[in-house]
């Protein structure tokens, strides 16, 4: 089968789209990240030296301050990032193995891949976090 020219106009098209919508999730969480990064940087610029060392001098101090400065995540929060994570992969990916098998066109092998690897990520995530809460010992 030979492409023409609409069916390579379609295959751009949905591959654009698609590193568009990548390129917005990473701007939106390179803005999330740099927003944080700011409020915390004033909530630390407006403590005392005295203040600051009081703080560290607890365990339950240390740890906010990991978290405020997002050097720390628990296990719960990452726990409930990978799900969120692998819930996205394992919707994305079955909608690009159904673009596959509805939609003939040259190249649409691409949605194949997609679809297997966002499904095999999603896989992934989901069996990563199973292990994580087990070993956290959460239920």
């Amino acid at each position: 089968m030979y492409a023409t020219t609409h069916d390579t106009v379609l295959v751009v098209t949905q591959v654009a789209a698609v590193l568009i919508l990548i390129l917005i999730f990473f701007a939106a969480h390179q803005a999330r990240m740099k927003r944080k990064h700011e409020i915390s940087k004033r909530l630390l610029g407006k403590m005392s030296s005295e203040q600051f060392l009081e703080l560290l001098q607890s365990a339950e101090g240390r740890r906010s301050i990991e978290r405020l400065l997002g050097t720390s995540r628990s296990a719960g929060e990452w726990v409930t990032d990978a799900i969120r994570r692998a819930t996205l992969l394992l919707f994305v990916g079955p909608a690009f193995l159904l673009v596959f098998a509805l939609v003939d066109f040259s190249g649409q092998e691409i949605f194949l891949a997609l679809g297997a690897l966002s499904i095999a990520i999603g896989v992934g995530y989901l069996v990563a976090a199973a292990l994580t809460r087990g070993r956290a010992g959460q239920p």
